[in-house]
């Protein structure tokens, strides 16, 4: 019979490697969970709790949380910050058995079971709320992948059939015991004032600079559309150098014809309308073949305007564009290459679709005025403005819109009417 036993029900702690050192002032104690350790240790955020005076918190988003579940679900290589905790001065810290520098302690952090309700979060709930979610979806996956092993078993099914169904349970119990092995790390700040924690709270999303759409769209290269944007801003002449790679919106006095944002909703509208690129197409679409797409639509842009023409050869600048022409708008550039898509699908070639961009230039002067009878202020799509409007709505539906506008000029070739001065008021 074994002298010992490691029985931890009857230790009233719980007991961590970590690292104890001072941020601000303030003693923080650094450590890492498991995502299974994590929702064991904290409890599940509740959405529905309405929120009180001593929170140091907003209130929880559950889609944002349930976003997150589903990326550490599906995402092999995914990653999160360390979650933010408080708590007050509860703990004990041994570091004889490891070391000091000086600034940093290295041991073993003691947390006191009763008091662990004590420890609330400041920063991370919906990634706290996203692990409970993810790891209560694969243990409810696991529980229902055992009840088909052992009824397929029960009932006699083939052979095949009961192999198939445990394949996918060893699958379900090792991406746990993947989850069970990676790591999540943790600060403890000690504070029990509330105030304290709010104030840290507000200095962290103050501090925090935010992801532009432009940057995600061109990191993030497990989506294809971004593979695409990267080819496609490192090869096309008219692009070249007039992108803004960090802001999502250019105007004024600009020097870039648009942002990379702008340009990723450009390959999507010419791949695939002003629908979404679903699941399915992520898999079946190839990057180089919507920048090659991507590349005929620029082209019959710059044959059919001579406006573009002259950006591309550098005898206009992006600037003088926006002042001169809508085609300065990237509303209006989106409504062009979802209107090259709409053209294809119904059989259009790329020679017959420039031909009838032709047909839209001498419409494209700006800016717009409150005019009844001006063609582009006649679609409702221009707000109401006595100096002129330079770019039409953005919404999504006046962006659809906008594109049926195109798809029916281009087939009608329709006499142009444009104003070139504000009404006279009445």
């Amino acid at each position: 019979m074994p002298e010992h036993y490691n029985v931890t029900a009857y230790d009233p702690y719980e007991h961590f490697f970590g690292a104890r050192y001072k941020q601000g002032g303030r003693t923080v104690y650094a450590l890492d969970f498991s995502v299974s350790e994590l929702v064991s240790f904290l409890p599940k955020p509740d959405a529905d709790r309405p929120l009180e005076a001593a929170d140091a918190q907003r209130r929880i988003y559950p889609a944002h949380a349930r976003a997150f579940a589903r990326y550490i679900e599906e995402t092999e290589g995914w990653v999160s910050p360390a979650l933010l905790l408080r708590g007050p001065d509860i703990f004990k810290f041994d570091r004889k058995i490891l070391q000091d520098t000086g600034t940093t302690q290295f041991g073993v952090v003691s947390v006191p079971k009763d008091s662990r309700t004590e420890i609330k979060i400041v920063d991370g709930q919906h990634r706290t709320l996203g692990f409970h979610l993810a790891w209560e979806n694969l243990s409810k996956d696991i529980t229902n992948a055992r009840a088909m092993v052992a009824s397929a078993r029960t009932n006699e099914e083939s052979p095949e059939v009961i192999a198939n169904l445990q394949a996918k349970l060893d699958c379900l119990i090792d991406h746990r015991t993947k989850l069970a092995g990676e790591r999540v790390s943790i600060q403890i700040v000690v504070t029990d004032d509330p105030t304290v924690a709010r104030r840290i709270f507000v200095d962290i999303n103050d501090n925090a600079k935010g992801i532009t759409g432009s940057v995600r769209s061109r990191f993030d290269d497990r989506k294809v559309l971004s593979r695409a944007l990267n080819l496609v801003l490192n090869r096309n002449d008219l692009l070249k150098n007039r992108v803004d790679l960090e802001a999502d919106r250019v105007m004024g006095a600009s020097k870039y014809l648009v942002g990379a944002k702008q340009v990723a909703d450009m390959i999507r509208a010419v791949t695939v309308g002003n629908g979404r690129i679903g699941k399915r197409q992520e898999q079946e679409l190839d990057e180089k073949m919507m920048a090659d797409e991507f590349e005929l639509f620029t082209l019959a842009l710059t044959e059919a305007f001579v406006d573009l023409a002259a950006v591309q050869e550098g005898n206009l600048t992006p600037k003088q564009l926006r002042q001169t022409s809508l085609l300065g708008s990237s509303v209006i550039l989106r409504g062009l290459a979802a209107a090259w898509y709409e053209l294809s699908e119904d059989g259009s070639t790329s020679d017959e679709i420039t031909a009838a961009f032709k047909g839209l230039a001498e419409g494209m002067a700006a800016p717009v005025f409150p005019e009844p009878e001006d063609t582009w202020f006649a679609t409702g799509l221009f707000s109401v403005n006595p100096n002129g409007v330079y770019s039409p709505s953005s919404r999504s539906q006046d962006i659809k819109n906008l594109t049926n506008y195109l798809v029916e000029w281009c087939d009608e070739s329709p006499d142009w009417v444009r104003s070139t001065e504000a009404p006279e008021a009445t």
